[in-house]
């Protein structure tokens, strides 16, 4: 090896002022990545996360651009002990209503307070508020009228009259600094009016609120993730440099890949956030076996630039291997058909390959410069791995076959758990039950049925129809009546509830009039005289031209598998209960698209990281120039996915995206230290070493490598845990519990799978 002419012409580029000229260039690079930071930016969107291709996604923009935002409202929800029927804060609602209405971004306002019904008399047309607040003997009337139209108090009121909601529509599709501008005129003219305490949940609200937990959580993995990798950096060289080193290798390798993110206007959200933690851990791996490789050589007492080029000749091709899978798991991601997952995967891939750059031009660099002996433990007292890696090698082959029969079974399990996964998801899933956020969505859930949006589109099938016909509007009573009653959506409003209205008008406001007029002639007529219901009412109901209508309301957020459910029985009533040749119903909205998408997205996922270990797998045949050493390689890296999977099952983890992504991360990780365990391997084997020997060799040298890589690793993610974003908690659970397990079975399963390979090439 000394003598080895590769490694010669490696040490003769390895010179003090290549380093120099290599820290200048580096430097210079950094720079211009840390001035583009300046204008970082944090972004949270869900509609980011829709695929562009998905025609259901087509007819949704077709659809909003008809009849507007699905989810640009914020319900204002104001609870009394004593009822809400008092002049007092009724005075103070209208206040707040009309304030809210002068706001500039603010596009309609609707208050139980503010609204008229329309009456046509023999004498004329006029308009009866709801709710005359001023007067304590009118208040009283009109509360017992209002009880007795379900119209008005089921979307307004609870029911024991404890509270009630103030509805807004704000300008549709507001950037982040409009929408913050407007989050604070409507704090403070809640607070100008004495309801500071209202509730209030929106679109607007939630962004503010995610961006804000984002920032903070990135913040505070980052710094947690560099404390305790620190702490496993000392443990593991014992020695300040051999903390300082690995940590300003990778970290710079961060400030790249974010400053790259930014100088290219891509902003960090709910999933790019991670990025600085997974690169901090993931890249701290192929530094220390670099530096344990090149410690070894010093220890050996080889001279500094020749034990570098020893290192780099040994650990150079694994290193680089490890950087290519793990960039092949993540960039897998980029399959997935929604934009965010994409640059996750692609900048993910991207911040592993730079981290491998800067392992093999700064760390060298740094090497030449510093003094070997600074990287040398402060204490010659050896390492707990050092003193327990030999004994459980000798017991790992002692116990070759128990250990078979136990990867074995645990592999049966986890396919019988995995068996058990449900694919699901809720909005607000994110939030814990502690959140203010998400208690106030849960207020709202309970008193009014849910925030969770409800649309439909309606379209008259045939040309010479309109949606005000008789026939067309008698299906969509139908189907109204069975969303009312089966499907549990409150607070519906369509051409339905319109004519309900207007028929009612026309009658002098007699109750028993709120419903379909029995007449064809009378429907067409009653169409003509929508105006008086306002044309911004008309207009996010009916299309202009007659011909499509939408129906909307909310209900409680049950999760995307009981929705999944009522979609499929509602899908069914309307094939039963209404003619397909008249009129056409096509669920859709925001809500719809999240859940339809995460079923989608799960199994997409799934499959990328089938495509992740297909390439990984060839990139091992082409290494190893054997079929049985791919099948060594991968089986320690597939059997912790399969443990993971039953884990799931077995607990009840649903699969969504943030679930789903995990088994592509975990594999692309797991997977560098088999890699590292089998170049070791193949190089003592090829060094003339017997099987026994090499694998001995092996396990002790490049073992403890991987146990300091593998307990760092667990540490890095395992700070995810304790994020406020239950995906991100998620994600760092389950991926911790996987890398742990694949880090059992590098040392316990990959050993006997190799003793088995060798013992089969020696017959």
């Amino acid at each position: 090896m000394l003598m080895d002419p590769r490694i010669d012409r490696i040490e003769r580029h390895l010179t003090p002022r290549n380093a120099r000229i290599a820290l200048g260039v580096l430097g210079v690079i950094t720079l211009l990545f840390a001035f583009a930071l300046r204008n970082v930016q944090v972004d949270y969107d869900f509609e980011k996360f829709f695929p562009k291709s998905d025609p259901e996604l087509d007819r949704y923009l077709e659809f909003r651009e008809r009849f507007g935002y699905d989810n640009d409202f914020l319900l204002i929800g104001i609870e009394r002990e004593e009822g809400v029927f008092n002049t007092g804060l009724l005075t103070k609602v209208d206040s707040l209503a009309a304030d809210l209405e002068r706001l500039p971004l603010v596009m309609t306002v609707l208050s139980p307070t503010r609204m008229k019904e329309p009456v046509v008399t023999p004498v004329g047309a006029f308009e009866t508020p709801y709710l005359r607040y001023w007067n304590d003997t009118l208040v009283a009337i009109d509360s017992a009228r209002i009880w007795n139209d379900a119209r008005v108090k089921d979307y307004f009121f609870t029911d024991d009259a404890r509270a009630m909601l103030v509805v807004m529509n704000a300008e549709p599709g507001l950037s982040k600094e409009k929408c913050d501008v407007l989050l604070a005129d409507i704090r403070r003219t809640l607070q100008e009016n004495d309801l500071g305490q209202a509730r209030i949940v929106g679109r607007i609200v939630g962004q503010d609120h995610y961006i804000t937990t984002m920032v903070r959580e990135m913040l505070f993995f980052l710094t947690a993730s560099i404390l305790l990798l620190a702490v496993f950096l000392w443990f593991g060289f014992r020695s300040v440099h051999g903390v300082l080193v690995p940590i300003a290798v990778v970290g710079l390798s961060i400030l790249w890949q974010v400053g790259l993110m930014t100088a290219l206007g891509k902003p960090l959200g709910i999933l790019t956030m991670l990025l600085p933690t997974i690169l901090f851990v993931v890249g701290i791996s192929d530094v220390v076996h670099i530096l344990e490789c090149y410690l070894d050589e010093i220890r050996s007492g080889v001279p500094r630039i020749r034990a570098i080029a020893i290192t780099y000749h040994e650990v150079g091709l694994p290193t680089f291997l490890t950087a290519i899978t793990s960039g092949i798991g993540f960039a897998t991601l980029g399959t997935a058909s929604i934009p965010p997952l994409q640059e996750f995967g692609l900048y993910t891939a991207l911040g592993v390959l730079l981290a491998f750059l800067l392992a093999f031009t700064l760390l060298p660099a740094l090497l030449i410069l510093t003094d070997p002996v600074k990287l040398l433990p402060i204490t010659d007292k050896g390492s707990p791995w050092d003193v327990h890696l030999p004994g459980l090698f000798r017991w790992t082959i002692a116990h070759r076959r128990s250990i078979l029969l136990a990867f074995g079974a645990i592999s049966v399990l986890g396919i019988v758990g995995a068996s058990r996964i449900k694919v699901n998801n809720y909005l607000l899933e994110d939030l814990p039950n502690s959140d203010p956020l998400k208690q106030g969505f849960v207020w709202f859930e309970e008193r009014f049925g849910g925030v969770r949006p409800f649309e439909m589109e309606v379209t008259v099938v045939d040309n010479t129809s309109t949606i005000w016909d008789l026939e067309a509007l008698r299906a969509m009573e139908r189907v109204h009546t069975y969303l009312d009653t089966a499907y549990g959506v409150d607070g519906i409003v369509s051409p339905v509830t319109v004519m309900w209205s207007l028929n009612k008008a026309f009658n002098g406001g007699d109750p028993a009039y709120y419903r379909l007029p029995d007449d064809p002639d009378e429907c067409r007529r009653l169409a003509k005289r929508t105006r008086l219901l306002g044309k911004d009412m008309i207009g996010s109901i009916t299309s202009a031209d007659g011909r499509t209508a939408r129906i909307s309301g909310r209900s409680v957020d049950e999760g995307g598998y009981v929705h999944q459910g009522k979609n499929t029985r509602l899908e069914a009533f309307i094939r039963s209960a209404t003619d397909p040749t008249v009129v056409r119903f096509d669920q859709t909205g925001m809500a719809y698209l999240i859940d339809r998408n995460n079923a989608t997205l799960s199994t997409q996922l799934v499959g990328g990281m089938g495509l992740a270990v297909f390439l990984t797998a060839l990139i091992m045949l082409w290494f190893f120039r054997d079929w049985r050493m791919v099948l060594v390689a991968l089986i320690p890296n597939i059997v912790p996915l399969l443990f993971i999977a039953g884990v799931m099952g077995f607990v009840g983890i649903d699969l969504k995206v943030s679930t789903a992504i995990i088994f592509t991360i975990s594999f692309g990780i797991a997977e560098d230290d088999t890699i590292h365990m089998l170049a070791a391997l193949r190089h003592h084997l090829r060094g003339g070493l017997s099987p026994a020997y090499a694998l001995k060799r092996t396990y002790l040298r490049t073992g403890k490598a991987v146990t300091v890589t593998s307990l760092m690793l667990l540490s890095g993610f395992v700070t995810l845990v304790f994020s406020d974003f239950a995906s991100v908690h998620y994600m760092g659970l389950l991926i911790t519990l996987t890398l742990a397990f694949a880090f059992l079975a590098e040392l316990l399963l990959l050993p006997v799978l190799v003793t088995l390979l060798l013992r089969d090439r020696r017959t």
